[in-house]
């Protein structure tokens, strides 16, 4: 049972302690109808043509995946459902992913349904020249590679992929590291899950991503945010550190919705549209 003085030290500096117990409850109603939701729009099926998984026992929670490891970890249904629910039910046009993974299968998909139930006869009036289109940027060619030998035909057209390494630099007096080379597109959701950890490459006096106990902070949302389009979504898995330095650095109005027994952010940028010519997705269903 929880002190008095635990009690009230959380209900000051973190409550969500306090309301947890509920929250979890709440969470694994949540959890059962993601994962029902998995099962039922096939996901499972579409990241099962993998074969170089490794065993969940073989992971450490507490040790940083080896970024020269060979196989790949174990699909995660709920974060995969969740995703794929976002996609289908916010409808961007074009998607803009970091890293890749099942998560780009499961993209596709989903962008692959929205085509499907789109009405042509609103093509004419979208100022979009990159319809239902998936652009990827990852670190590590061997995973783009494997990748494309795993991609089914009828995802192939709804994805392009591409390579770039990554560099630690400074962004407003602030360690972080950006992508060499990103897609030059104006993505209405943009799904943050990579680089690696450790894969950006040099220091700043010293101070580099090979560290271990420093988590990833990637900034290139940062070079992106003038030009989005009020609406924008930007889900974030894990990476909580990253989401607070985006807080402190983005400009505009945006929400950041947490969850934190999910361990994944959503980002909204809020702001009055800038006329009757920039819709997004969601605006033509």
């Amino acid at each position: 049972m929880m002190s008095f003085k635990r009690f009230f030290f959380l209900l000051f500096n973190d409550p969500f302690w306090i309301v947890y117990p509920l929250l979890k409850l709440i969470y694994n109603y949540k959890k059962k109808k993601l994962l029902k939701s998995y099962y039922k729009n096939q996901l499972d099926i579409l990241v099962s043509k993998f074969d170089n998984v490794i065993s969940e026992k073989e992971i450490d929670q507490y040790t940083p995946i080896d970024p020269n490891l060979n196989e790949q970890i174990p699909p995660k249904p709920i974060d995969l459902s969740r995703l794929y629910n976002l996609i289908r039910a916010e409808k961007p046009f074009t998607v803009l992913e970091f890293g890749v993974g099942y998560s780009t299968l499961v993209i596709a998909k989903a962008l692959k349904k929205n085509e499907e139930e789109f009405n042509k006869k609103n093509e004419k009036e979208i100022r979009n020249t990159k319809m239902f289109k998936l652009y990827v940027v990852d670190t590590q060619e061997k995973w783009i590679e494997n990748l494309k030998r795993n991609i089914p035909d009828e995802l192939k057209k709804y994805i392009v992929l591409s390579h770039s390494n990554t560099y630690a630099e400074l962004y407003n007096g602030q360690v972080c590291h950006f992508y060499d080379k990103i897609p030059d597109i104006n993505p209405e959701f943009i799904y943050l899950d990579g680089p690696h950890p450790l894969d950006p490459e040099g220091d700043i006096n010293g101070l580099s991503f090979k560290c271990f106990e420093r988590t990833p902070i990637a900034a290139d949302i940062c070079l992106l945010e003038s030009t989005l389009l009020p609406g924008c979504k930007i889900l974030v898995d894990g990476r909580t550190n990253n989401v607070r330095f985006l807080k402190n650095n983005l400009r505009r109005n945006y929400s950041f919705k947490w969850d934190r027994i999910g361990d994944v952010t959503l980002i909204t940028l809020n702001e009055k549209k800038l006329g009757k010519l920039n819709k997004l997705g969601f605006e033509y269903y």
